[in-house]
């Protein structure tokens, strides 16, 4: 009797390892198609800017999710209303233009979260910043959307 309840009691460890070890290989694999993913941002920042330069403020909000925050010069504004009346006079100068080109982007494997990081320049009538910016996206209904933006002026 104690050699039946030791071969059951082996058995029933076995199928158990057995079945947790089929459980965790079946569990899906993330999605991971980083090239792809990784372009697709490229792509989303690229269009940013495009956008930025022919819609100017109406542009830039566009691309900002509802809860999103820049942080410039150590002061941080979060959402998309305070977003767009921190940026309203500056947009509203004439004189004021922003461009940047993307030089890396990343993707988490599952496609949900990336950012992007590059060069930007900054004009104000005749005064010219430039430095780097990185930038936070978070894919919402099926389109990248910033979700944390921030640039550093290059010291002179």
């Amino acid at each position: 009797m104690h050699r039946v309840m030791v071969a059951l009691a082996i058995f029933v460890l076995a199928l158990g390892a057995t079945a947790s070890r089929n459980w965790v290989s079946a569990s899906p694999a993330p999605l991971t198609n980083a090239p792809a993913l990784e372009k697709e941002l490229r792509d989303a920042d690229l269009d940013f800017a495009k956008q930025t330069a022919a819609g100017r403020l109406e542009g830039w909000m566009e691309f900002f999710a509802d809860d999103a925050s820049n942080i410039h010069d150590g002061v941080t504004v979060t959402g998309k209303s305070a977003l767009r009346a921190w940026y309203e006079p500056i947009f509203a100068n004439k004189d004021f233009s922003l461009t940047w080109t993307p030089t890396h982007a990343e993707a988490a494997k599952d496609g949900t979260l990336g950012y992007t990081y590059g060069n930007y320049e900054a004009k104000n009538g005749a005064a010219v910043s430039r430095g780097m910016y990185v930038t936070v996206w978070r894919r919402v209904n099926g389109r990248w959307k910033v979700v944390l933006d921030l640039g550093s002026a290059a010291r002179p």
